[in-house]
């Protein structure tokens, strides 16, 4: 899905402007109550919750992430990079073999195209997260996937 319906070849590289144009709108600038934005088809295809923050950014993408006591999010895999930063709870997240425990206040890297998975291993406290990713900009170029495991 395009953003802006521009596309782009070799040729338009000697439209490029030098500078850009001041005051430009970009849209809104505020994304009030990012938890309550319903997103219930992604949620269920991610097996967790999870809330888009919708944002007119062209280059990062955000996400708010929700785990249950003891629920994990599906195996998957993209290939663009993302950093998770852990707002409460505790956990783990597989990234390929490797086992990443994590507790608030960490920060973790899943790199490109690399199977992993998140788990929250309390019995009764809530993990949230923020994730931020680069999608926009594969986005653009109409390379990004994501794949789910079966």
């Amino acid at each position: 899905m395009s953003m802006n319906n521009h596309t782009f070849s070799s040729g338009d590289f000697v439209h490029v402007p030098a500078s850009l144009a001041a005051g430009e709108d970009v849209g809104t600038l505020l994304h009030e109550g990012v938890r309550t934005t319903t997103l219930d088809a992604f949620s269920k295809t991610r097996k967790h919750e999870v809330h888009v923050v919708d944002l007119p950014s062209r280059s990062i993408s955000m996400t708010f992430g929700a785990l249950q006591p003891l629920q994990g999010s599906g195996l998957h895999r993209h290939n663009y990079e993302t950093i998770i930063y852990i707002i409460s709870g505790t956990g783990f997240s597989m990234v390929g073999e490797t086992l990443v425990a994590w507790t608030s206040g960490d920060a973790v890297y899943i790199p490109v195209w690399r199977w992993h998975k998140h788990v929250n291993t309390s019995e009764d406290a809530e993990v949230t997260y923020i994730a931020c990713e680069n999608t926009p900009l594969l986005q653009a170029l109409g390379v990004a996937l994501r794949e789910e495991a079966s």
